[in-house]
C-alpha cells in the first residue's frame, strides 16, 4: 500500500515540475521584447510644411533608415509639425534622422528640399 502511495506522489511531483518548468521557457515573442528596449523615441519639431502630403512624404522618408521602426506626426498639424521617431541606435543615428527629414523632397516642388529639424525632445 505505502508503495502505490510512493509512486502516485512521486509521478504526481515529476508531472507538477515537468509542467511548471516548461512554463518558464523562453519564447520567439520574448527575443522581439528584449530588441524592443533598445529602441529610442525622439521627438523632432519640422519647419517648411505646407500640406498633409509633406507630412505623408516626410515619414515615408525616414521609415527607410535602416533601424527605424516608426515615423509619424504627432499634435496639430502646422508649418511647424513634430514627429515622434522610434530607431534603433546601434542601426542609426540621430543625425542620420535629421539628414533624412531634411534631404525629403517638397511634395510641391520636388526639386526642392524646405523641410528644417528645428529642435529635439
Amino acid at each position: 500500500m505505502k508503495s502505490k502511495y510512493f509512486k502516485a506522489m512521486l509521478c504526481a511531483c515529476v508531472t507538477f515540475f515537468a509542467v511548471s518548468i516548461t512554463g518558464y521557457s523562453q519564447t520567439p515573442g520574448s527575443q522581439e521584447q528584449t530588441s524592443s528596449l533598445k529602441d529610442t523615441t525622439v521627438t523632432v519639431k519640422v519647419t517648411g510644411i505646407t500640406c498633409n502630403g509633406d507630412l505623408a512624404m516626410i515619414a515615408d522618408h525616414v521609415k527607410k533608415l535602416n533601424g527605424v521602426t516608426s515615423c509619424k506626426q504627432v499634435g496639430k498639424a502646422s508649418t511647424a509639425s513634430s514627429f515622434e521617431i522610434i530607431y534603433d541606435p546601434s542601426k542609426t543615428t540621430y543625425s542620420s534622422l535629421v539628414k533624412a527629414v531634411e534631404a525629403t523632397p517638397s511634395c510641391d516642388y520636388p526639386d526642392k528640399r524646405p523641410y528644417k529639424v528645428k529642435s529635439k525632445n
